[in-house]
């Protein structure tokens, strides 16, 4: 499609290879699915999910061999425990693959934050954001339990810059905190405090509902804004267990008197733009088969439409018409998250301007 003007920006995600952690292989995806400038040099973002169906697996999570990077152990990070970021802030999203219940994590996951004595362990049993201003220390995170392994815990970070580094001018890099202890991984250990404020559970939307995708989406979505924590980031949480409905696709449906958007005339369909960039991506879940996406997907931006199998991301510039995303066929549950780079408290005062979906949509 190198003809076509969006082209450049629908990629798929691609496999994180340059890392291999041998002491987790059965506990956790080989390697992570990574959207980056590698693969959209324009993008402002960087995005990197793993799957987790065993316990005991995590980013420095103690391991008997060392880490293998680009194709040489690294026994030096063996003792490393934390890090953190010079210039760029992150956010965690820690979430299920139960489609019956998008509030159910399907295990437990704990991550330190903090450096030295003020370093706090925080155990999380439900989908949680973690929200990791730059210079703060971060991680171990480790999943200590998973409830079914067919249902893997997700953990997607994602870096809120255009030049991730792990060079040392650009990460600092910590011992384990003097609190951790390998024999009390999976248990409460109470800290100062001091970082309560950046780890919070995911919540139901409260203020975007769109009715005509129950039964098909789990609906409302989880949601990630300034209800869950203030942050330069929004994201939603759409998770499709059936095919044949989208966002932003034409339906007979009535949409409820309180949705968001209840003034549209639906059955038109809908695509708009922002003045802020988006990231959408689409995410398989099965831990096994991250290559497939579990189904078709198909997108719009503009009246050009991207079909696709794989686990994508398409990156949106702000002013850029999009939507329809039509879950076109779902032969096993997947993820839609959008990624608004803006403020979260200040999502809903952008910009928005809706228009109908393109002529060239069909089902």
């Amino acid at each position: 499609m190198p003809d076509r003007q969006y082209a450049k920006y629908v990629q798929p995600l691609r496999l994180g290879t340059e890392l291999i952690n041998p002491s987790f292989r059965g506990k956790i995806s080989d390697f992570a699915l990574i959207h980056d400038q590698k693969t959209t040099p324009e993008s402002p973002i960087r995005t990197e999910t793993f799957y987790a169906y065993a316990p005991g697996a995590g980013a420095f999570a103690p391991s008997k061999l060392a880490p293998i990077i680009d194709g040489r152990p690294a026994e030096e990070l063996k003792s490393v425990g934390s890090h953190s970021h010079n210039d760029f802030d992150e956010v965690y999203y820690f979430f299920g693959t139960d489609y019956t219940d998008n509030t159910r994590l399907g295990g437990q996951v704990e991550m330190w934050l903090g450096n030295g004595e003020d370093a706090e362990k925080f155990v999380m049993k439900d989908p949680t954001a973690v929200y990791v201003p730059k210079g703060l220390a971060h991680n171990p995170w480790i999943v200590t339990k998973v409830t079914d392994p067919k249902r893997p815990i997700m953990i997607t970070c994602v870096s809120l810059t255009n030049k991730y580094s792990l060079a040392p001018d650009a990460v600092t890099n910590y011992p384990y905190p003097p609190a951790f202890d390998p024999d009390l991984v999976g248990a409460p250990q109470p800290g100062k405090g001091k970082y309560t404020r950046y780890v919070n559970r995911l919540t139901l939307s409260q203020d975007i509902y769109i009715s005509f995708l129950l039964g098909r989406v789990c609906t409302p979505s989880l949601m990630f804004d300034d209800k869950v924590c203030r942050a330069p980031l929004w994201t939603e949480f759409f998770f499709a267990f059936a095919g044949g409905t989208g966002v932003g696709v034409p339906t007979l449906a009535d949409i409820a008197k309180n949705d968001a958007m209840s003034y549209w005339d639906w059955t038109k369909g809908m695509q708009h733009h922002q003045s802020y960039d988006e990231l959408f991506l689409y995410l398989p879940t099965d831990p096994h088969d991250i290559l497939h996406l579990g189904g078709e997907m198909v997108a719009y931006l503009g009246d050009e439409d991207y079909s696709f199998t794989e686990p994508t991301a398409i990156y949106v510039p702000g002013g850029t018409l999009h939507n329809p995303n039509y879950f076109k066929r779902v032969d096993r549950p997947y993820y839609m998250l959008v990624l608004a780079m803006t403020d979260n408290a200040k999502f809903h005062e952008g910009e928005f301007t809706p228009v109908p979906a393109p002529s060239t949509f069909k089902f």
